[in-house]
């Protein structure tokens, strides 16, 4: 049986490794202590039918999408969390708080070292599939990152070429008007997200419920739950 590696809680990661288990072995390693928190991918939608494969209807109810009128907003983090929680139910194996200290390559594999999520310490996989999505997750605390060398077979969840954005959450009733730099949509909870492209030249009357800086596609369609499920679709050969 084939062992596949994703570096990065991600949609896309997640997603793929939902199909993958089904005849694979498949790990997630995670840098932050909670897979989806923080969450660096804005909560929007059109296409909510995507969802069906992947979450029950109690999960969907739970996360309330709101419509938002040719789609719909929810918490990216609540959706991440339930994706993560139904592919460990499929058998992905998902070691949080962990680091990857090398990757190497031997006869067509990957022979991964990390340290955080073993029985000790330090431990190693052996995997013949390397897909990183890391570049889609927000910073770790301390600036911990993995270290990944560039190498031709590893494999990258797409986009690559992402840009700078900071979002936030705010009263809804504060985000009626806003700059035409913001893109916006409301959650059912009351509050809307909002996103600008590098730094925000706009608060909200009532302060930022939360804030995040995120890397994100320079393309509008790519930065959508959407975008992340089909490319997850994709990474594990399932067509639409």
């Amino acid at each position: 049986m084939k062992h596949v590696l994703f570096i990065g809680g991600s949609i896309a990661s997640l997603v793929a490794a939902s199909h993958l288990s089904n005849h694979c072995k498949v790990s997630l390693i995670e840098l932050h202590a909670e897979v989806g928190m923080p969450s660096g991918q804005p909560g929007f939608i059109h296409d909510l039918s995507l969802l069906n494969s992947y979450v029950s209807e109690e999960q969907l109810k739970f996360l309330k999408p709101d419509d938002n009128e040719p789609g719909w907003g929810l918490r990216s983090e609540w959706l991440t969390k339930h994706l993560a929680m139904n592919a460990a139910h499929t058998g992905t194996t998902i070691h949080t708080k962990t680091r990857i200290t090398s990757i190497k390559v031997e006869n067509d594999q990957f022979i991964v070292e990390f340290q955080g999520g073993g029985r000790a310490s330090k431990d190693s996989i052996i995997v013949d599939r390397v897909i990183n999505s890391a570049h889609y997750i927000p910073s770790a605390p301390g600036g911990m990152q993995h270290t990944v060398d560039e190498h031709s077979m590893i494999e990258y969840v797409e986009p690559t070429v992402t840009t700078s954005w900071f979002g936030g959450t705010a009263l809804t009733s504060d985000c009626q008007s806003l700059p035409e730099t913001a893109w916006t949509f409301s959650r059912s909870e009351g509050l809307s997200e909002v996103w600008f492209e590098g730094t925000p030249n706009w608060q909200p009357n009532h302060g930022w419920i939360e804030q995040i800086h995120s890397n994100l596609p320079f393309s509008a369609q790519h930065r959508t739950i959407d975008a992340q499920i089909l490319e997850g679709m994709r990474l594990a050969g399932v067509s639409k």
